[in-house]
This record gives C-alpha cells, sequence and structure tokens, in this order.
C-alpha cells in the first residue's frame, strides 16, 4: 500500500512539474519571438563594434595623449562606450544575437595608424578620428532609431543618439582647439 501511494505520488509531482513548465515548441516560439530579426540583428552587431572601438581607441587616447584635454576625453569614452556595450551585450544575450569579439577592420586599422603616432601628432589623429568614427556611429544609432522593429533596439538607439551627438561636438572642438 505504501508502495502504491508513493508511486502515486511521484506521478502527480511528476505530472504538475510538467504541466507548470513549458514545452520545448513554447520555449522555442519565445526564443523566436525575443530573437532580434534580419537587419536588426546587424545593427545591433554594429553598434557593438563602434562601442568596442570606441573603448579601445579610448585606452590607448587615455595613455598615449600629451594634451590634459585629450586625455580626459578618451577615458570618458572608455567609460561612456564601456557602459553603454556591456548594455548592447546583455540585449544582445536575450536576443540570441552573437555579437563579434573585436571592432570591425576599419576600427582595428585605424588604431593601428594611431598606435604608431606619439605626442602633438597623436592627439591630432587620436582626435580626428574620434570625430570621424562619432559621425559614423551617430549615422549608425539614428539609422537604427528610425528602422530597427525590435522595441529595445529602437528605444535604445534613441537614448544613446543623444549622448553620441554630445560627444562628436565635444570631439570636433577639442579637435579644433588643436590646430
Amino acid at each position: 500500500m505504501h508502495k502504491l501511494l508513493f508511486a502515486m505520488a511521484v506521478a502527480v509531482a511528476a505530472l504538475i512539474a510538467m504541466a507548470g513548465s513549458p514545452s520545448a515548441q513554447d520555449t522555442k516560439k519565445e526564443a523566436k519571438k525575443a530573437a532580434l530579426q534580419g537587419n536588426d540583428s546587424k545593427m545591433i552587431r554594429a553598434i557593438a563594434q563602434a562601442d568596442m572601438a570606441e573603448v579601445a581607441a579610448g585606452k590607448l587616447g587615455a595613455s598615449k595623449a600629451q594634451s590634459a584635454e585629450v586625455k580626459k576625453f578618451a577615458q570618458h569614452m572608455v567609460d561612456d562606450h564601456g557602459k553603454h556595450l556591456a548594455g548592447v551585450r546583455k540585449m544582445a544575450k536575450a536576443k540570441g544575437v552573437q555579437l563579434p569579439s573585436t571592432p570591425a577592420k576599419k576600427h582595428q586599422d585605424a588604431l593601428k595608424k594611431l598606435q604608431s603616432a606619439s605626442g602633438a601628432q597623436f592627439d591630432k589623429a587620436f582626435m580626428d578620428q574620434m570625430v570621424k568614427n562619432h559621425q559614423d556611429a551617430l549615422k549608425l544609432v539614428q539609422a537604427t532609431a528610425r528602422s530597427a522593429k525590435d522595441k529595445d533596439l529602437k528605444a535604445d538607439a534613441q537614448k544613446t543618439a543623444p549622448n553620441i551627438e554630445k560627444h562628436l561636438e565635444m570631439a570636433k572642438s577639442i579637435a579644433t582647439s588643436l590646430k
């Protein structure tokens, strides 16, 4: 009798557990719903790579710049873009998007050029690159804010655009002061 009651209890517990947990099919539907589709996937990857490039360049600028103003700006890029990159990585993971682990080749090439410069030449080249990078990043987030289908990605781009505009204005101002 005890064995029969125990077996029935185990069977009931198993049925309750199965009823409370989503089926494999339901789980796949949820994952598909959360996943970024098509162009949204490309945009989040590009945004992540732009952030990676700013962090890498910022670290280089913080260590190599001659001007205190350039060093301060470089560290600001490490901090701001590093924080944004962490958020993008979290969103990508939740949306099932595998992000690249390095900046795009064009950013890597620009970084290599910067590494060979020094002194005032480095400061000018660095700030010129920051202006170019932020012009490109602004276009990217504005396009994402306009055309992303995913509401989270769209909202992030809308929120990020004003920060990139500020970075661009700061970069232009510093670049002009170095001429």
